[in-house]
């Protein structure tokens, strides 16, 4: 039987399969200092905004970069202030490979995850990482570069 490409495998892979447990959460009554010093405590570069389990928003490093440092922003102001409203979800039922198109396209590091409308994890764009690394053997990783190499394309394709 022929060994299925990466790509089938992206298809027919469930996020719920790879995802880590780890969830950050907070309501949006949270303040800014305090969002700051959860994001890290919990080595997060997020936290999902939720209210009653209801995704409401998404804070992240980003949002924290753009829209509060260097700027004269209050703190104690409520994070929903700054967040990312709405954000994009995906269902833990989705496709690996729905996750990744997801955030290529919009340049997300993190997805929270719904089922039945409730906020029950994320997918990082952490987790897809080492769960593609799985697709390159050891070996690959180990070689040292050849001086005499020269690559096609720029991105070294």
């Amino acid at each position: 039987m022929a060994e299925k490409s990466v790509e089938a495998l992206l298809k027919e892979k469930k996020i719920c399969e790879i995802i880590n447990p780890k969830l950050i959460q907070a309501p949006p009554t949270l303040t800014v200092s305090e969002a700051v010093e959860i994001m890290q405590k919990n080595r997060a570069g997020y936290i999902v905004i939720a209210k009653n389990k209801k995704v409401v928003g998404i804070f992240t490093e980003t949002d924290l970069a753009l829209k509060i440092l260097e700027q004269d922003v209050d703190w104690n102001r409520p994070v929903s202030e700054f967040m990312t409203a709405n954000p994009f979800v995906l269902s833990p039922q989705d496709s690996v490979g729905k996750a990744i198109d997801l955030m290529g396209e919009h340049s997300f590091y993190h997805i929270p995850l719904v089922e039945n409308g409730e906020l029950v994890n994320v997918i990082s764009v952490r987790t897809l990482i080492k769960f593609l690394a799985e697709f390159y053997p050891t070996e690959v990783y180990n070689l040292p570069p050849r001086s005499d190499q020269v690559m096609a394309t720029p991105e070294g394709g």
